[in-house]
């Protein structure tokens, strides 16, 4: 059985540096993305193009892995993302502003492939700090 923790803390780490050739190897062509951005498919291709936007809105993205935690197929990550926004993120031009917002990731894995993916993190928080959302 492979290791998922290990699966999934590589696959983080893809993700941070938007290495798509480590990316495809670790998710089912067939990945559901349970959360998708909107106007992206919830798709392995969709859950692409949202990592690749987030790398360009935030070049010197890095994330950190706070938790991993495995139950069979099935692991949880809790995550700090931190970056600087220097590119457009949707309609939202770049600010030049630091952010840094907590999120948790769970993942279902078959045959050490990322099958499905469930993201929640702080948007509003990361809107906040961008300056395009009130803070009260």
């Amino acid at each position: 059985m492979p290791d998922n923790a290990a699966i999934i803390d590589r696959f983080e780490r893809a993700f941070a540096a938007n290495d798509v050739m480590t990316i495809d190897e670790l998710c089912d062509p067939a990945l559901v993305d349970h959360n998708p951005l909107p106007g992206l498919p919830p798709t392995l291709e969709g859950f692409k193009a949202a990592i690749a936007g987030y790398k360009d809105a935030f070049p010197d993205l890095e994330v950190d892995l706070s938790h991993v935690v495995a139950d069979g197929d099935t692991v949880a990550t809790h995550w700090t993302a931190a970056g600087t926004h220097e590119g457009d993120m949707g309609d939202i031009p770049a600010t030049g502003r630091r952010i840094s917002v907590e999120g948790m990731n769970f993942y279902k894995l078959k045959d050490g492939r990322i099958t499905d993916v469930w993201t929640q993190f702080d948007g509003v928080g990361m809107l906040q700090q961008l300056g395009v959302m009130p803070t009260s």
